[in-house]
Formats: C-alpha cells, structure tokens, sequence
C-alpha cells in the first residue's frame, strides 16, 4: 500500500473512531445523529427488510473468457476486492466467465501439452456453445446453498454472460427455490425443473413442477440486489441458449444495469430488464443506465489493465455499481477502498463533506445507507457517493479512450511513449495493431451473416427467434432512456479534447470528429427524451 493510501485508509479509520468516541462534541454531531436516526427507524421498517443482524451474500460472476489476472481484468474481480469479506458481516464469491480455460477440469489427468491444447479447445467450444453455463449457475447456487441463513442477503453481480448467468441464478431461486445445505446431488435436479418446468396433474388442479418442487424441498429466498453490466440477451455465440430470468418486480428487491451505448456487433444484443404487470412496490427500484464505450467498456477488460491508474470508462460504471450496492446494504473494506486508485482521489473530499454535513444530497444517501446497513460507517459510504459524483476526476474518465472492436481505426500511442518502445516495441505495437484489424474483419463476417437471435419484447412478455443481418447497426435505447451524466461530457467535447484525453493505447479508436454514440432512438424519440442522471 502507497503512503498516500496509509494516510488515506488511517484517516477514514481515525475519523471513525474519533466520531464514536465523541459524541458529545460537535465534531462527531452529524454522525451521530446518522446512527441514531438508523435505530429509530429499525423498528419500523423491520417487517419491511431482512435482520439487520444478517450477512450480505455476494456473488460475482465475470465475463466471457475473463479470468482475474490470468485472462483480462474486467469490473468484477475489481468490485470483488473492494467489497469486505468478513464472515460475520459478509462472504465473497467470485466465478471466472464462460469460456475461460481455468474452469475445465476434465484435462487434468492428461499430459501437461495435450492438457493445455485440451482446455484451449474446450474454452474456444464453450464460447461458442456454452455448455458449461449449467455448471456456472449451478455452482453460484450450490455457494447460496451452504452458506444462506435465515436473515442474509443476496447480492448478485455479473457481466456480459456472467450478467445472464446471475440473473438466470435469480430466475432460478424465484423458481425452485434454495434447497436446504448439503444436497448437492439434487441440484442438478432442481436445475432441470427450473429450465423445464412443466404442470403435474393432481386431481381437479394443476401445480407446476417448479412449484412442487419448491414447496417440498426448498427454503424461500429473495434477492436484495442484482448488479449487472451489460446483459447479453443470450448465451453461446454459435448456437444461442435461452433460460428463464427472475420476473416479477417483488423478488429483486433492486436491479441495476450499465448499458453500452457505443456495442453494436451482432453477438452482442442486449437483455433489458424483464418487467411484470404487477406494480413496482415503493421500496423496490429498478434502475438501467446508458453509458459511453462498447460492451467490454462498460464491463472492464478491453484494453490491457494498468492497475487501474489510467482514467476508464469502464472506472464510472464500477462507481455507479457500487455506489447503489452500498445503498441496498453492502459492505465496502474502507482500506482497499483508501488504496485503489479508482477511489483514494476522494477520500479527503469524503471526510470533508461527512464532517460539513451540508450537502442534501448526501444527507439523503447516508439516511438511506443507514436504513439498510445501520452499522456502515458514514465516512465509507460518503465515500462510494462522493467518487460517482460528477468532479474533475469522473470527467477524464468520461473521455477516456474508447474500444470498436469494428473499426479498423486504431489510435497510436503518442510520439513520446513510441520514443521510449524502441524499435522492437515499436514492432510489437505495429503486430498488435495489425492483429486487432484480422478480429475486426472476423466480426464484420458475422455482422454480414444471418445471426440466429432471441429477442424479449420490452415488457418480456413475449420471446421470438429470428435471423438478422445486423451490418453493425447501433442498439436500439430503451423508451425514454437514462444516461449517465458523463455522456454529456463526452458528447459536449471537442475532437481535439478527445484525442488528447484518449492519448493514444495503440487499442483504442481515434475520434477525429468528436463522439457520437452508436445507439439508435425508437421512433419518434430523440435527445429530448433522454434523462441524464448521477
């Protein structure tokens, strides 16, 4: 840890203590007032939320072909290691993503050269096909299953097809329910019925086998949170594979989403929330939000990981996520909150706005933080709220380079880093550049080839198969969509203050003509139809 993050994590650790400790002195009023305002209102919303007193659940399921530092570095090992994994406050599991050779264990007892071309095969199968994606949900739930207790919460994370894995994980909960701890050969059972299900006849009435089920065997749970970066709308990249989300809005108790405004290949459609007829209850939200970037953007892990260092796109999706996880309930480590450098640039700005106590914003968050977790300190949650605000930092991320894995356009570092690559650096730099195009061309055979899709109306009352050619068309935005405000930053900036921030990673695409997203409007929609949001 830098000296900069000691003297960061120690200040939020002092000031806590300092606040606990004086509570009769003005210094520590506003605090204390936080907590003490949580105990009045735990008695009243104790028929509302579970025990206070429970643990938080997380699971975080990555990306296609993503592998903490094996393969690339996406938002969920990131999130993973910001969360606190303390076991009488929360527990933490993490999935590598489909595809990933790490996951095939059937080559362990061949050679080491036939095993490793073995698992590159299979990984390259799986992506597309996935057929390793029944083992992926069911693994999350054999976690829920052993360690669930009465009381606990469960927080689901995912993106890409970890995305549409924690989510089919919640249509599979909602459906069958949890069975009890130790039953792990039932599960694949309990998975069937859940992607099957089917009415039983018995007598005059019919009752559905995921139903039967789930009152015989299974504990019934809901889901506190699930955050996700850009759903695919189905899984296998060859031969597509649909299951059946969590619907009804009185399960999820929130949902929150970052969309890719700038992903336009054909593999790459998107699943929006699925809705119900039923009304949204006033203490459930759901929440999808357009950001700038392509699909691996938005997730993390499209260009080479710099230790988070460097602005990213993929920086403001991660703090937004955490942001609204933190105000369902979830714990943050303060420590490794202090040392990233996503984070530590806000932690004096933090302290400082819990001790002024005069932002009704963050007032307004805080009361809503000491609702659903009364034991956060408030210098850790001001701290999720004050790094998603908008500030001169979240700007150089709004412009932050941006990938198009259909451009043959590719952005080269500035003339004084290629100074100091030398001429073999400066060799690797023109194959990688040249290797980027080949891919480019690989996905423009599929955007000119029919794609075999499945697509959701927007209610999610209705599935369809179809062929499309999609030629690289933008996405089509939700009705009256939400952007995050950092897209009026990039929007409102010129093509000179874009290829200077973007600077060049010999990855990114060169916006000579300024930014223009790639999503389409319904008809009939426009700019003026857009909301822009924190």
């Amino acid at each position: 840890m830098s000296s900069l993050a000691r003297r960061s994590s120690a200040s939020i650790r002092s000031r806590t203590a300092h606040a606990v400790q004086m509570n009769g002195k003005n210094q520590a009023a506003a605090p204390v007032e936080r907590k003490a305002a949580a105990a009045s209102t735990s008695a009243s919303t104790s028929s509302q939320l579970p025990s206070s007193s429970g643990r938080r659940l997380c699971l975080f399921f990555d990306g296609t072909g993503n592998a903490a530092f094996l393969e690339k570095i996406t938002n969920l090992p990131t999130g993973f290691g910001l969360a606190c994994n303390e076991p009488d406050k929360q527990l933490l599991y993490y999935q590598t993503g489909i595809g990933t050779t790490s996951l095939n264990l059937s080559a362990g007892l061949m050679p080491s050269m036939l095993s490793k071309l073995w698992a590159r095969i299979s990984a390259v199968v799986d992506e597309g096909i996935a057929y390793s994606l029944p083992a992926h949900i069911q693994r999350g739930y054999q976690f829920l299953m052993n360690y669930w207790q009465p009381g606990d919460q469960i927080f689901l994370f995912g993106f890409s097809r970890g995305a549409y894995t924690a989510r089919a994980l919640a249509g599979m909960l909602q459906r069958v329910g949890l069975l009890p701890a130790g039953n792990e050969e039932t599960i694949p059972l309990a998975y069937e019925i859940y992607k099957k299900d089917r009415d039983l006849d018995e007598g005059v009435e019919k009752e559905s086998a995921a139903r039967a089920f789930k009152r015989t065997f299974s504990r019934e749970v809901k889901v506190q949170f699930v955050g996700v970066w850009d759903t695919v709308s189905s899984v296998g990249a060859v031969i597509p594979r649909i299951l059946p989300f969590a619907n009804g809005s009185s399960y999820i108790r929130h949902f929150r989403q970052a969309l890719a405004l700038d992903e336009h290949r054909a593999r790459f459609a998107y699943q929006p929330w699925i809705a119900s007829d039923e009304p949204v209850p006033a203490d459930y939200s759901i929440k999808q939000v357009w950001f700038a970037g392509a699909h691996s953007n938005i997730g993390g892990g499209l260009f080479g990981y710099d230790g988070d260092r460097e602005p990213a796109l993929s920086h403001l999706t991660l703090r937004w996520m955490l942001r609204e996880a933190v105000e369902a309930g979830m714990w943050l480590n303060e420590d490794h909150l202090a040392a990233s450098p996503i984070y530590a640039p806000f932690v004096e700005a933090a302290d400082r706005a819990v001790a002024a106590g005069d932002d009704p914003a963050l007032e307004a968050y805080l009361a809503k933080v000491a609702k659903s977790n009364p034991d956060m300190p408030p210098e850790t949650a001001a701290l999720a709220f004050i790094a998603a605000s908008k500030s001169a930092a979240t700007q150089d991320d709004a412009l932050a380079p941006r990938g198009d894995s259909l451009s043959f356009h590719i952005q080269e570092y500035p003339p004084e880093i290629k100074k100091k690559r030398g001429l073999g650096g400066r060799f690797k730099d023109w194959w990688s550049r040249q290797m980027q195009r080949v891919g480019a061309a690989a996905w423009w055979a599929l955007e000119l080839s029919p794609t075999l899709k499945i697509y959701w109306d927007i209610e999610g009352n209705q599935r369809t198969w179809t062929l499309r050619w999609n030629r690289a068309r933008g996405r089509v935005l939700l009705p009256d969509p939400t952007f995050h405000f950092s897209v009026a930053d990039r929007l409102a900036a010129s093509p000179a203050t874009l290829l200077e921030h973007g600077g060049g990673n010999n990855e990114n695409v060169p916006e000579t003509k300024g930014y223009d997203f790639k999503a389409q409007f319904l008809p009939g929609q426009s700019m003026k139809n857009v909301t822009y949001v924190e």
